[in-house]
């Protein structure tokens, strides 16, 4: 499928400037749509920006903004206001590990700004516009963790997991409305944000995937189907976790795998606000 003509001129991609989001950006880039991304760093927005600009011959903005707040979600929106976005991929993201209560409520806050609520009001602003013109597509980005119980990442696997139902029930939705929608779920990953994590996904049996080929398998997703899980391990995974183990066998055998992968011993104390 031939994106641009298909959808449009313009993409918007938040956390587009590292990882799977910065992938997605030079994929779209390549196939000639403009793109406008989204992330703090404003000097490395540059210069994203920039070498975009000289390899795809492609208009890019950049807009610098705190997704874990209001106002940054707010920014993103009046940025563009006078664009006619196409593609909306919303791939910005935090994650958190550990014992739940181990973290302050204002970092559990945060989470859920940026990996919930950010997502669902910029489908909401912009995926209304699509439906108006009749044309569109969004893609979510969840993750494996989003398939299954989660321990010690209880607050990112419960986003994840609304990120996944969201956009599966949109993609049914808004597809009479020439809309398509598709969630992206991809399992580890080798990106600044599964580094930062610490864990240790060889112990767990888990294979790493390049952000290429991931953003290539989501993108390849939209108009197709409702859901892309790179990689057969990952998939088989997904399918077992979700619908042929009992979910107390998936929750004990993750608090297992999890605890080792992030050298888990005992609880921490109890955080406050």
């Amino acid at each position: 499928m031939n994106l641009k003509r298909h959808y449009g001129d313009w993409a918007l991609v938040t956390g587009g400037s590292s990882g799977i989001g910065a992938a997605l950006v030079r994929k779209l880039a390549a196939e000639g749509v403009n793109i406008v991304t989204v992330a703090r760093n404003q000097p490395k927005l540059d210069a994203q920006a920039e070498s975009l600009r000289k390899e795809f011959g492609v208009e890019v903005r950049t807009i610098s903004a705190d997704l874990s707040s209001e106002a940054g979600t707010e920014k993103v929106m009046e940025s563009v206001a006078e664009l006619e976005i196409g593609i909306l991929i919303p791939c910005a993201a935090q994650e958190s590990s550990g014992y739940f209560t181990g973290e302050s409520l204002v970092s559990h806050r945060a989470l859920l700004q940026m990996d919930v609520v950010t997502p669902m009001v910029l489908v909401h602003h912009f995926a209304s516009k699509m439906a108006a013109r009749g044309r569109g597509a969004v893609l979510l980005v969840s993750s494996l963790s989003g398939w299954m119980a989660q321990p010690y990442m209880a607050g990112y696997g419960a986003a994840k997991a609304y990120i996944l139902a969201f956009g599966d029930a949109l993609h049914y939705e808004m597809k009479d409305l020439g809309v398509d929608v598709s969630v992206l779920s991809p399992g580890p990953t080798d990106t600044p944000m599964a580094a930062a994590t610490g864990i240790d996904f060889a112990s767990m049996g888990m294979k790493v995937m390049n952000p290429s080929t991931v953003a290539e398998l989501g993108l390849a997703a939209l108009g197709r189907r409702a859901d892309a899980v790179p990689g057969f391990r990952n998939r088989m995974m997904a399918f077992m976790m979700s619908r042929l183990m009992p979910r107390r066998w998936v929750g004990a055998m993750f608090k297992m795998m999890m605890g080792k992968a992030l050298k888990i011993s005992r609880p921490p104390s109890v955080q406050g606000v």
